[in-house]
């Protein structure tokens, strides 16, 4: 039996559109970040343009790997294949390593994003002023968090004679198994004389990296509710003007949204993934394609939030895209008082 399907070629395509689409956004988001974001963000700017640049290295990773996410019965395969990677083929181990890490990072990164703001808002600046140790803090935290998720990987992952079998089953050759990139989970093995046990192995692992990413869930969603709190609280406060309040709630806005984005695309399907090897046993190929097209899906959308809520970002990327149409209702907005309240009504978040 062969584990290709007759539809591999055109998720290959739509991987790499979505990888384009996630390309494009993500460079136009930095360079708004960069030139049009509000002077008072302080060092958020510098946090929201780290989590850009790690979307960007997951995007060339991905675009580099094309990995494949295989699923049968009771395994879960992620393969780096040579055949399909532009890398070399003695990188395609340390590839699929650095993906899995990656992936943990993509749910890590925004617990520390709603952590940081939370502290922003409740004017803790031993924890947001912009010193080299809150620097390394904020932004090696997320790097810490995927060097352990990557080091259990590795040390509960690897091939044994179980995968081996496995991917006989399913086409690869010898040749082929040991050239692949390899990081997999075979929950119930099955002996020659065709006993099924229990691979304890893969147990640790999953425990492992799952019992981590639930915790950095549960410090996203934590300091979410707290800073909801908080923003309420802060912007009613007196002295603040419209203008900043606004500001506020379209970063927490955006903030929200970019973090349910990969829980919908990456830790849904990832969840499908573990309930249908673990407790169904009855794992189908299909279930593996979809999740490697939802991480290339959120790769592509998940800048769009910030870029569409923000109002900078939004009102510059308007008028780089009508920028025909400027001159023609500049002098209509100067001429009528009423047709700029009509402006600033809708312009406004």
């Amino acid at each position: 039996m062969s584990h290709h399907s007759s539809l591999e070629p055109i998720y290959s395509t739509l991987q790499r559109c979505f990888i384009g689409i996630g390309l494009i956004s993500n460079l136009i988001l930095i360079n708004l970040i960069i030139f049009r974001s509000p002077k008072d963000l302080g060092l958020y700017k510098y946090l929201m343009a780290y989590i850009i640049c790690f979307e960007l290295f997951y995007i060339i990773l991905e675009f580099l790997t094309v990995p494949d996410l295989l699923t049968l019965d009771y395994a879960f395969f992620i393969i780096v294949d040579p055949e399909k990677s532009l890398l070399p083929e003695n990188w395609s181990q340390v590839a699929d390593l650095i993906y899995c890490g990656a992936f943990a990072v993509s749910l890590v990164i925004f617990g520390c994003q709603f952590a940081y703001r939370y502290h922003v808002l409740k004017g803790n600046s031993s924890w947001t002023a912009s010193t080299p140790r809150n620097f390394i803090f904020w932004l090696g935290t997320q790097a810490v968090l995927a060097s352990f998720y990557s080091y259990f990987v590795h040390a509960f992952m690897q091939r044994n004679d179980y995968s081996k079998k496995i991917m006989k089953n399913v086409g690869y050759t010898d040749y082929r198994i040991e050239s692949v990139g390899f990081i997999g989970l075979i929950f119930y093995p099955k002996l020659d004389n065709g006993t099924q046990i229990i691979n304890w192995q893969s147990f640790i692992g999953v425990s492992v990296t799952t019992a981590t990413l639930f915790a950095s869930e549960f410090t996203m969603i934590y300091f979410a509710y707290k800073c909801f709190q908080a923003t309420k609280s802060f912007i009613n406060q007196s002295g603040c003007s419209s203008k900043f309040r606004r500001l506020q709630w379209q970063l927490f806005y955006a903030l929200v949204a970019q973090a349910i984005i990969p829980i919908l695309f990456m830790q849904i399907p990832m969840t499908m993934i573990y309930t249908s090897t673990i407790v169904l046993r009855r794992s189908i190929p299909a279930i593996g394609h979809l999740q490697s097209m939802t991480i290339s899906i959120y790769l592509a959308i998940d800048a769009l939030p910030t870029i569409l809520i923000i109002k900078p970002y939004r009102d510059t990327v308007i008028r780089s895209l009508f920028f025909w149409k400027k001159r023609k209702v500049a002098p209509y907005q100067t001429n009528s008082s009423n047709s700029k309240q009509q402006h600033a009504s809708w312009t406004n978040f």
